[in-house]
């Protein structure tokens, strides 16, 4: 389970003498094993610095984050296990490949690294989270650049499943894609979550996304946690103003 326990961050503003300016206040959560939490606010809220946060690249001025009890922000010695088992998926397809590396040496490394496969095994492995994903074996042979954002985004997925993790997180992992291939990669990680058993943290600015992923749902605005919602199927289920301004974008998007 992971656990985010009054965690505070704030960081220089611009000059030797800038001011500390807070980020992230008291915010508080949970994701239970097995299970997803959506978290939604509009860009500048702090939901990226509570991910880095929690993927241990960054240490918090106050509070605490703890994976399976464990502070996740640890010594080298036990950053490899932290990885093992909680994975990101990022906006950025680019940060998960080497442009020039093949698909298939991509798909390898972490196999490599956390897992020891090799020869056969790995290239067995390989194949089935492709298959995973609804992409052709041939993709192995290509490049980066030779495939469509919806296919690398499926590849990234795929990576981040590869060494079997108990616990991804999503940074608006779905944004920049058009509605078809959203809901498409959508569906897939709910199916994916199905077979692997793992939690999610769904991190997004997109209210539909954030509703169709989770059922627990918590809304950030200005660094802090205004309202988490369990069994939040629909817009309705929100009664914090700023909730409220969130959940109208659905509407006027269904205006327009």
């Amino acid at each position: 389970m992971l656990k985010v326990e009054r965690v505070c961050k704030s960081y220089c503003g611009a000059g030797h003498w800038g001011k500390r300016e807070p980020v992230l206040c008291d915010v508080t959560l949970a994701v239970p094993d097995g299970k997803n939490l959506s978290l939604i606010g509009e860009s500048g809220s702090g939901k990226s610095t509570l991910a880095r946060l929690i993927l241990g690249m960054e240490r918090p001025d106050e509070g605490q984050i703890l994976w399976n009890g464990q502070p996740v922000f640890t010594g080298d010695s036990k950053r490899k296990q932290l990885y093992k088992e909680i994975q990101p998926v990022f906006q950025d397809n680019s940060g998960c490949f080497n442009p020039r590396w093949k698909i298939k040496d991509s798909l390898a490394e972490p196999m490599r690294n956390y897992l020891g496969l090799g020869g056969a095994a790995l290239e067995q492995r390989s194949c089935e989270l492709l298959d995973m994903v609804d992409i052709p074996h041939s993709a192995l042979e290509k490049y980066p650049h030779e495939l469509s954002g919806g296919q690398q985004k499926r590849i990234c997925i795929a990576r981040a499943i590869s060494i079997k993790p108990r616990f991804i997180l999503l940074d608006e992992a779905v944004s920049g894609l058009d509605a078809t291939v959203m809901l498409k990669i959508l569906r897939l990680l709910k199916r994916l979550q199905g077979e692997l058993g793992c939690s999610y943290f769904f991190i997004t600015h997109d209210v539909r996304a954030a509703l169709f992923m989770a059922d627990t749902v918590s809304v950030m605005q200005s660094g802090r946690i205004v309202e988490t919602v369990t069994e939040a199927a629909r817009p309705e289920s929100f009664s914090h103003s700023y909730s409220k301004m969130l959940m109208e974008s659905i509407h006027k998007g269904e205006k327009r």
